[in-house]
């Protein structure tokens, strides 16, 4: 189990920092326009005219770019993981050390 805590412990690491920069953009748009945009229909709201309205778009979208990386990055090293786990399994069934 040893290798499998680590891995779990490396990937709560990950989503970890990785949520914390998802934050940044939310925070930035907070600070500087002092609204908080949480999603495409809080945009809408906005005055088509308006610079807060493509700021807001600019937020969300990138908060759902950072979402993928996040998800991308979790199931690539899930993957990966779980191919040298199994790897390593094997090779002892297979009476390699």
């Amino acid at each position: 189990m040893g290798d499998l805590w680590k891995t779990f412990y490396e990937s709560v690491q990950d989503a970890i920092a990785l949520s914390l920069l998802l934050q940044i953009p939310s925070l930035i748009g907070a600070l500087i326009l002092g609204k908080e945009f949480s999603g495409f229909d809080a945009c809408m709201r906005e005055s088509p005219f308006g610079v807060n309205r493509y700021a807001c778009f600019i937020i969300v979208i990138s908060d759902f770019c950072l979402w993928i990386v996040l998800a991308g990055r979790i199931i690539s090293r899930f993957l990966s993981d779980l191919n040298q786990l199994l790897a390593k399994k094997r090779g002892k069934r297979a009476g390699n050390p």
